[in-house]
């Protein structure tokens, strides 16, 4: 007989990420590489990463919208979320994303496999809550989205953009109305 058991996290190491710091489970530690941006634990950032994503929102989740076949809203340990999945040929693998926010930010946890595992909801509990109301949380990924489909449609359109993928478009919204550009 077995019975279901919370996570003991005690003893997990922590690791900051943008403004919040996390509890990484121990299958997890000694990362290839950590920074302000992302944590990473394997040269593969699909095996397991956790990504500050606020500078760069509006590109990776239209990516992401784009990109996965499976795509479902979540409550993991209090926070909205939306979880991609997709299945990598390459690998024979599923491989899952699930975004969501802490305080004011915005960050996703990738990782090999479909399910959202005990160990990914205790990671996300152990950072601070949202401080976006449900609808306010899904708006500003809907809008984000919206801008990057405006983006892409006004690049698909110019002769002279560059048609690789070592260039990287932006979209800015502000108090001055918005400015679109394209960096490398």
């Amino acid at each position: 007989m077995s019975t279901a058991s919370a996570i003991d996290s005690s003893n997990w190491t922590n690791a900051t990420v943008g403004y919040e710091t996390f509890k990484i489970p121990p299958q997890y530690e000694n990362p290839y590489k950590s920074d302000f941006h992302m944590y990473e634990f394997d040269e593969d950032i699909d095996v397991f990463t956790i990504r500050f994503v606020n500078p760069n929102i509006m590109s990776l989740y239209g990516y992401y919208m784009e990109q996965n076949s499976h795509i479902k809203k979540v409550k993991i340990a209090g926070h909205d979320a939306v979880h991609f999945m997709s299945y990598d040929d390459n690998i024979e693998k599923n491989k899952s994303k699930l975004w969501f926010s802490s305080g004011e930010e915005f960050y996703y946890i990738s990782w090999l496999g479909e399910n959202i595992t005990p160990e990914i909801k205790e990671v996300v509990k152990s950072c601070s809550d949202s401080k976006f109301s449900h609808d306010e949380f899904y708006d500003i990924l809907s809008e984000e989205f919206k801008n990057y489909k405006i983006v892409n449609a006004i690049e698909s359109q110019r002769n002279d953009y560059p048609q690789d993928n070592r260039h990287h478009s932006f979209f800015s919204v502000g108090t001055n109305g918005y400015s679109v550009g394209v960096m490398n």
